[in-house]
């Protein structure tokens, strides 16, 4: 029987040791239960975590059908398993793609029918996840040099981003009786743009131009929608 991983403790896997940690606490005492509420998420494709893990660890040559909700295509992968990365409650595959030889994420919802071969693979140079990511917010990774990002927030949403910073380059530009201005050094993907729309009317973006311009496009789209809205009768 091959031996499976035996996981490190970095701040990698620090947030599954506060999830093992908070379930602990509640099973140990049956009552805990009605103080501790979690949200009822399910997401699909945990159930293939282990033997990613196992493949990971092991260097082993991985194949699976992935589907994609863009176009709701199917296709046949067969991939080196890099890393495992968790964004926004979802889990992703970090993986080199054989066919094109292109590091790609695969939701781990959007796997099925995995298969982990006994060959195995050789990493052509020293994968760092955390190197790989550093300029990126979320799951996506253009490997685009990083610019200077600036977002205006109110005092009071400014309480809850200092609390739980977006992203590590987070810095304090200014800060005024109110307002706040924070700084960010990194590439602004699709993922980060949700996040700053997800703020509302709360937060705005300074700077650069043109990803203010990106969000005020977004914004008037959205409105648009709204002014085109027919209730059913």
């Amino acid at each position: 029987i091959e031996s499976r991983p035996v996981m490190e403790v970095d701040e990698y896997n620090q947030r599954l040791l506060e999830s093992f940690q908070i379930m602990s606490a509640v099973n140990s005492q049956p009552d805990f239960a009605e103080f501790v509420y979690l949200e009822s998420r399910n997401p699909r494709g945990i159930q293939n975590f282990y033997d990613l893990l196992f493949a990971i660890r092991n260097k082993r040559i991985i194949e699976f059908r992935h589907f994609k909700y863009k176009d709701q295509s199917i296709t046949s992968r067969k991939v080196h398993p890099y890393a495992l990365k968790e964004s926004k409650d979802r889990w992703y595959l970090i993986a080199l793609d054989t066919k094109d030889q292109k590091l790609k994420a695969f939701g781990l919802d959007r796997i099925s029918d995995l298969t982990v071969n006994k060959a195995g693979f050789k990493l052509q140079e020293k994968f760092n996840l955390k190197e790989h990511f550093k300029n990126a917010f979320g799951i996506m990774n253009l490997e685009e040099d990083p610019v200077k990002v600036v977002i205006r927030s109110t005092k009071e949403q400014a309480e809850y981003i200092k609390s739980s910073p977006l992203h590590h380059s987070q810095q304090i530009q200014k800060e005024t009786d109110k307002s706040v201005d924070f700084v960010y050094d990194l590439f602004p993907t699709y993922d980060f743009i949700q996040e700053i729309l997800s703020f509302g009317k709360q937060a705005k973006v300074i700077e650069p131009k043109s990803l203010a311009e990106k969000i005020k496009e977004t914004l008037t789209e959205s409105i648009r929608q709204y002014n085109d809205f027919a209730p059913e009768q």
